[in-house]
């Protein structure tokens, strides 16, 4: 909805919704700060794919890695038509689905994004009914601010839209709603029963990290799928996927959906300028960019060198981020989309970078799950996922990592302490998250040192824990040396019997 500025005395009349051209009365000789020229930007690769990409959705990750799609982060991939649900019919069937069901959403006003004021919450939420209402309503209300520039609707939304964060006193406060992170186990999933290409189960593929998930929510909200209802303006501010993670995006039905990324090369390059652009806000709330609340137009970060690719996302079509890759993006009007992360083995390297990220910002990002745990799960049902012979050498290598270094980090722990007790997990079993480190707030899978003195344990890469002039330090293990060796030997031996 437009809200009258506070700078704006007189009260906007009420205009009939046919001509959905007409401009605001407010600025009606005025041009809008931006031009199509501010935003020729370069498009995302698109790929298109056929009903085979379903059967093996990991096999075409795989070669989208090995031409080089890595350098751009993300890829769009055109579904074949006779997958794509009618819009109609689409939001009836999703009526249905979330009939007595109300959805909350994020409140969020135009004109206070760049500043990355933390969103409003509509908790009383509303029906799927009521949300489709309010979506139209403002689509069929709104008026152009300034002076139309172009007739392709998407590209005049697009000068709109980032001239109003850009330049917020101009303009009168727009405010939109956006039902986002609905986890589709509660909610609904958009996709109809039987059809191809559902989300849920993309992660049970082969060459697929998470096969080895087996409860339906063991990662709620990673590796189950999420649903979007989306309005005009209603947008998602730049950031990347925990832990460096690929996502699919599907846009199942309504209006185009643009979005903005930058290509993994140019990561490190962005985040310095936004540390630098909100190093003053950072200082009241140090995890800014981990909020996701900051709206930073395409034209600010090209003018200090930081590349953007661009594209319209409509029904049918799939988004894949590749890594380390920044995204941002806005609806053009009502749609519904779904996603969720993915984890192909070429992600293993991403890990470390994103943990390593994480500890140089102070820890105030989470890591979501350690990866030993994953790793761990893979050796433990080696004979019922599967993997390519390429996916099998990669986890090896990772595996071998990891185990080299919890021996070196052990082996120092025994050295620098006098009289360390190594206790042995009664359950191996117990889940990764019961142990968390006080040091970094992460947890420890496979081992952590416990001083009995302070009763304090942490990672044992920290080696110190605590100030005791005398600690009684004991090395808790879930696994002991010679178990990793032998479970690095079963990797070894899938790796020699799995064919080219």
């Amino acid at each position: 909805m437009i809200r009258a500025s506070k700078h704006t005395k007189k009260q906007k009349k009420q205009k009939n919704c046919d001509d959905f051209t007409e401009h605001h009365q407010k600025l009606l000789l005025e041009r809008f700060p931006y031009t199509t020229k501010d935003f020729q930007l370069k498009e995302i690769p698109i790929v298109n794919i056929d009903k085979g990409f379903f059967v093996d959705p990991f096999k075409t990750i795989d070669e989208l890695y090995s031409k080089g799609f890595e350098k751009f982060g993300i890829v769009k991939l055109i579904v074949p038509q006779d997958l794509i649900v009618p819009n109609k019919k689409f939001f009836s069937l999703l009526e249905s689905k979330l009939k007595g069901k109300r959805i909350q959403t994020r409140i969020q006003t135009l004109n206070t994004q760049r500043a990355g004021e933390i969103f409003g919450s509509n908790t009383l939420g509303f029906t799927i009914q009521e949300y489709m209402n309010l979506a139209n309503k403002f689509e069929c209300n709104h008026r152009l601010q300034g002076l139309r520039e172009v007739s392709n609707q998407i590209r005049q939304n697009e000068i709109e839209f980032w001239s109003i964060i850009d330049h917020p006193t101009r303009f009168d406060d727009i405010e939109v709603e956006y039902a986002a992170d609905l986890l589709a186990t509660k909610y609904a999933t958009g996709f109809q029963e039987g059809q191809l290409g559902n989300l849920s189960g993309i992660n049970k593929n082969r060459n697929s990290i998470f096969q080895v998930l087996q409860e339906k929510n063991e990662m709620s909200g990673i590796s189950v799928p999420w649903l979007y209802l989306g309005m005009k303006y209603a947008n998602f501010c730049w950031h990347k996927e925990d832990l460096n993670l690929n996502s699919m995006n599907y846009m199942h039905a309504g209006a185009a959906k643009t979005w903005y990324a930058i290509p993994p090369s140019y990561s490190d390059k962005f985040l310095q300028y936004f540390n630098k652009t909100y190093e003053n806000e950072r200082k009241s709330n140090p995890r800014l960019l981990y909020d996701i609340t900051c709206q930073i137009s395409p034209v600010e970060l090209i003018e200090n060198g930081i590349p953007i690719l661009r594209t319209d996302q409509q029904p049918g079509e799939l988004i894949l981020t590749l890594g380390a890759t920044y995204h941002a993006g806005f609806s053009h009007g009502l749609n519904c989309s779904e996603a969720v992360n993915v984890a192909p083995t070429q992600w293993l390297k991403e890990f470390d970078k994103a943990t390593t990220e994480y500890r140089m910002d102070g820890n105030l990002k989470k890591v979501s799950f350690p990866l030993e745990w994953l790793l761990c799960k893979v050796v433990l049902m080696a004979e019922e996922v599967k993997f390519t012979k390429q996916s099998w050498l990669k986890i090896f290598e990772k595996f071998k990592q990891m185990m080299d270094s919890e021996i070196s980090n052990r082996n120092c722990i025994l050295t620098l302490y006098d009289n360390v007790k190594t206790v042995e997990f009664v359950n191996k079993q117990e889940k990764y998250d019961r142990s968390v480190c006080k040091i970094c707030s992460n947890y420890m899978f496979l081992s952590y040192i416990f001083c009995g003195k302070c009763i304090k344990k942490g990672c044992i890469c920290h080696q110190s824990i605590c100030a005791c002039s005398n600690p009684q330090i004991s090395l808790y293990i879930r696994y002991n040396n010679q178990e990793l060796q032998m479970m690095l030997t079963t990797l070894e031996s899938k790796l020699k019997t799995t064919g080219s």
